[in-house]
């Protein structure tokens, strides 16, 4: 299998407008807060820092282009399909209850994570890591589960990775490709590692030394050095097929599908939510849809596709370039890192 081929045809990615069309652009970008929330970290704080990955990185690239939303919805999907990750949010996440909230938690985490400064990105980590005790459990099947367990912290990270290069691919104009995505899985492998309970967070808040080598990749991290977390597409594709016995839906799955497919959202982004699920569907790889039990006709796969395409292209032609992008950006070029 590959995480980077489409199963459907691609269409033109439509034109990209680095200052979007400002009405539009305006109220475009105010639906999309109401959603993800304003960008969650601070565009004067840590001037000169680039952050975990940094400007011209490949996920600065991939995460700052609309094709993401896709790819995020689409790691939700996998993150279903996976029986005990499943448990996990049904038994202990708010979703039900808040589901702007939640969703706006998971973006802010993926948000700060790429643009955020590296201690922000590293305190966002640490608050993630202090929810992660609480989560454990017994999933329907009789099997216990722990946020903590480096398997399932894994499956998490491949999830979205490896969907938001199947989203980057399948719709981004100038999509990762070759050494470029390989660094994009590496950059967010790097980044997902700092979950792991057994990382001693504090040398990297302490020390710019420390960050500068957590950035440069040459800091020994637990989950990349025995092969948990891929480091590149190919280790990414095996990791793929490694997890692929054991995913399935079962009935918290298919409650939280149909939470997925209608979630209670402002009427002015439903359309265009409704347009990226599909989109998000019609992107899965065969077993993964199976999975799922959201097998589609290659006719109706084409259709979706094509639609959240045009969704997409319009976005980017209307937004522009990616507000938190822009601002990390800006403070990376002033001033010397900290």
């Amino acid at each position: 299998m590959s995480t980077v081929v489409p199963t459907g045809p691609r269409r033109p990615a439509g034109p990209h407008t680095p200052r979007g069309i400002p009405v539009l652009r305006t109220a475009v970008r105010r639906t999309l807060s109401r959603l993800f929330g304003p960008p969650p970290f601070d565009p004067a704080g840590e001037p000169g820092d680039p952050g975990l990955t940094g400007p011209g990185s490949a996920s600065w690239q991939v995460i700052g282009e609309p094709a993401a939303i896709a790819g995020g919805l689409r790691g939700l999907l996998l993150q279903v399909a996976h029986p005990l990750a499943m448990a996990g949010v049904h038994d202990h996440s708010a979703f039900r209850d808040d589901p702007l909230g939640r969703l706006q938690r998971t973006s802010a985490y993926v948000t700060t994570t790429t643009f955020g400064s590296t201690r922000e990105a590293l305190h966002v980590s640490r608050i993630v890591r202090r929810v992660h005790p609480r989560v454990r459990g017994t999933a329907p099947d009789g099997r216990p589960y722990t946020a903590e367990d480096p398997h399932l912290l894994a499956w998490v990270s491949i999830a979205l990775t490896s969907s938001f290069l199947a989203t980057d691919r399948r719709w981004s104009p100038v999509p990762v490709t070759g050494s470029r995505a390989d660094a994009f899985v590496a950059e967010q492998s790097r980044i997902a590692a700092l979950l792991d309970p057994r990382v001693d967070l504090t040398p990297f808040e302490r020390d710019p030394d420390a960050r500068a080598a957590l950035r440069a990749g040459e800091v020994d991290l637990p989950m990349l050095r025995d092969g948990t977390l891929p480091t590149s597409v190919t280790d990414l594709d095996a990791a793929l097929t490694r997890y692929a016995p054991e995913l399935g839906i079962n009935d918290q799955g298919a409650q939280a599908l149909r939470f997925l497919r209608r979630p209670p959202i402002p009427v002015a982004a439903r359309g265009g939510y409704r347009a990226l699920f599909g989109g998000a569907v019609a992107s899965l790889e065969p077993h993964e849809a199976r999975a799922l039990r959201l097998q589609l006709s290659r006719t109706t796969r084409a259709a979706r596709s094509a639609r959240a395409g045009a969704v997409l292209a319009t976005m980017r032609l209307v937004t522009g370039t990616s507000p938190s992008r822009r601002l990390a950006e800006e403070r990376a070029a002033r001033g010397c890192s900290q």
